[in-house]
This record gives C-alpha cells, structure tokens and sequence, in this order.
C-alpha cells in the first residue's frame, strides 16, 4: 500500500498539486459568470475549443489575481 498527498476541493474532487486545486475552486466559485461571459457577443471565441482554452485563461487570471492583489 502507498500512501499519496492530495489536494481536495470544496466538492470533493483530489487534486495532486495546490495550484490545480485552487484554480477549480476558482472555477466553482467564478464559472456562472465566467460561462456567461463566453456566451455573450465580448467574447470572439465561438468554436469549443477556443472557449476552453479562454476559460481557463480567465481561471487563470482570476486565480493570479486573487493570490497577487496589492493591499
């Protein structure tokens, strides 16, 4: 038996590292406007692929912004 270090997120889900898991909490707690932001006309990226890659930049960010704000 092996004993592994994890990450768990406020809906249950292991994570191997602290940065995956904060950017899904950053998910859970941004996606309602995060995903109406992708749906709406602001956004150029239309095809699936392109809004994936857009989501998690702006999880990105958001999680950047949050850990790097000046006080």
């Amino acid at each position: 038996m092996k004993s592994i270090s994890a990450y768990q997120t406020k809906d249950g889900k292991l994570f191997e590292t602290e940065d995956e898991a904060k950017r899904h909490e950053m998910f859970l707690s941004r996606h309602d406007v995060i995903d109406e932001f992708l749906k709406s006309t602001l956004n150029p990226y239309v095809a699936l692929p392109q809004k994936t890659i857009a989501r998690q930049a702006i999880i990105n960010w958001e999680t950047w912004k949050k850990e790097n704000a000046k006080s």
